[in-house]
């Protein structure tokens, strides 16, 4: 993530455009479902103002996406099933995560060795 995204007002106004644009969702309905009044997220499009960090916070939650994924625009941001399945991974002692890491690891070789013998 490069600093110029996070102090560049434009890159906020065209990341939430580009959001929202990618789930076709206009302005008004992010407003009205954020519970914000019907131009707050066309003021942000246009430059007028800036979401406050907590705003910023909420738009990433109605996206599904971390801050992280919406400052890196590189990024392609997980699905829905993969950022559900992080929260739980993180909920589970240290010790399911290596059984599970594992497990998904030994799932992996035996594809890898079913297709070599093809």
């Amino acid at each position: 993530m490069k600093k110029e995204k996070i102090t560049n007002p434009k890159f906020v106004q065209e990341r939430i455009t580009e959001l929202r644009l990618a789930r076709n969702i206009s302005e008004y309905k992010l407003s009205k479902d954020m519970g914000y009044s019907k131009g707050y997220i066309q003021s942000i499009s246009s430059g007028k103002t800036l979401p406050s960090i907590a705003a910023l916070y909420e738009i990433c939650d109605y996206f599904k996406i971390t801050p992280k994924e919406f400052f890196d625009d590189d990024s392609v941001p997980d699905s829905e099933l993969v950022h559900n399945l992080i929260l739980e991974i993180r909920c589970l002692p240290a010790e399911e995560q290596y059984f599970l890491y594992h497990f998904l690891l030994a799932r992996k070789k035996k594809k890898i060795k079913k297709g070599k013998k093809s």
